[in-house]
């Protein structure tokens, strides 16, 4: 553990396995997801040593009276020639540091560069994919001048307080008829069973299933699956396994007469659900949208469990606007350290400036071409 001093006591780490109660001082129900949980980060950490995918950098910072007020999870990278200390890592769909609520806008921007000056060897610091609220308010982080708004969005379902019926009459009216009628036409003609299970509730062979379901459908949609490669299967089917700690791996299944015809992985964490890799049937099961029904039976068994929230991440597919999710804003940002990744970062600046001034003009180009009637 290295040590930088200062106003802001940074401790530099190589993994987080013996920071569990920073972790607890720092991390609650609205500047955290499961992805940022002390059990899913171990987890990732693990994945990188031995395989050499990349070299874990955890900052801490305290000040003068030893409370956590801040954490990092970077890893080393080069890009352009340049050494970058980057909070992204491919399984972690949000990843803005974890601090303390209290802490004001020139706090954060003092932390970083004390974060900066701990770490030797680096040029630029990119935090990347950080959601726009933290603690019920504005994410001060995505304040800063360094900061841009990223063209991908999270969607969030808030359920706290919110009956069954609320939930659904926020669909759209013909999303609504029309899943309510393939769900009602399927339980016709099969026996329709849908179950959710947690953890080391998970049986061996629905893992087996849902992997191959997930390798058949992702490939007949032309994508790719993260549970097919090495460096991050082993995180999935470890969280299916219960290794996450209190961050749980989930499985949701639909069945017709006995056969699964759509899967539904996510992780949990307090009072938070995610969904991260959904699996179904296609060819002649299509037609019944078994892919939606699992996500709506889904919302419905995790709303009725008592969680506050089911967030469906990163990603702007069209079903989940139709679900009644909430989007939520995602930024970047690039905060540089050397002469060299200063000039990065006003090319940075002008990549982002650039883009803010096309996007109206995509988007009334997007919005002409929706409402043009085919020839």
């Amino acid at each position: 553990m290295a040590r930088s001093g200062g106003k802001w006591l940074v401790e530099i780490h190589d993994n987080v396995d013996h920071l569990e109660a920073e972790w607890s001082a720092l991390v609650g129900q609205h500047n955290a997801t499961p992805f940022q949980s002390h059990g899913f980060t171990r987890l990732v950490l693990r994945q990188f040593a031995p395989k050499g995918a990349g070299k874990p950098v955890v900052a801490l910072v305290r000040p003068p009276d030893g409370r956590p007020v801040a954490l990092f999870v970077m890893m080393r990278s080069r890009r352009h020639g340049l050494r970058w200390l980057l909070t992204e890592a491919r399984p972690i769909d949000y990843c803005s540091p974890i601090f303390d609520s209290s802490l004001a806008e020139d706090d954060l921007c003092e932390i970083v560069h004390a974060v900066l000056a701990a770490v030797p060897g680096v040029d630029l610091l990119y935090c990347n994919r950080m959601p726009e609220r933290f603690e019920g308010g504005p994410n001060p982080f995505v304040r800063l001048p360094n900061a841009a708004r990223l063209r991908l969005s999270a969607w969030k379902l808030e359920l706290a307080g919110r009956s069954a019926e609320e939930i659904v009459t926020a669909r759209p009216t013909n999303f609504r008829a029309n899943l309510r009628r393939r769900t009602q036409k399927l339980a016709q003609a099969h026996r329709r069973v849908f179950s959710l299970a947690i953890g080391d509730e998970i049986d061996e062979a629905d893992i087996a299933a849902f992997r191959e379901m997930r390798a058949e459908s992702t490939r007949e949609k032309g994508r790719s699956d993260i549970l097919a490669q090495d460096e991050w299967a082993d995180v999935y089917l470890d969280l299916l396994k219960g290794g996450g700690g209190t961050c749980r791996g989930w499985l949701s299944k639909l069945e017709a007469d006995g056969e699964p015809i759509a899967y539904l992985f996510g992780i949990s964490q307090g009072r938070c659900v995610v969904a991260t890799l959904p699996a179904s049937k296609l060819g002649d099961w299509k037609p019944n949208s078994p892919g939606l029904q699992m996500f709506s039976d889904t919302i419905d068994h995790v709303r009725a469990a008592g969680y506050d929230c089911f967030d469906l991440s990163i990603g702007d597919m069209d079903y989940k606007r139709r679900f009644g999710c909430e989007e939520i804003a995602l930024y970047d940002a690039l905060f540089p350290k050397t002469v060299a990744g200063r000039a990065y970062y006003l090319f940075w600046r002008l990549k982002v400036a650039v883009r803010a001034r096309l996007k109206p003009l995509a988007e009334a180009g997007a919005g002409k071409d929706k409402g043009a009637k085919p020839a």
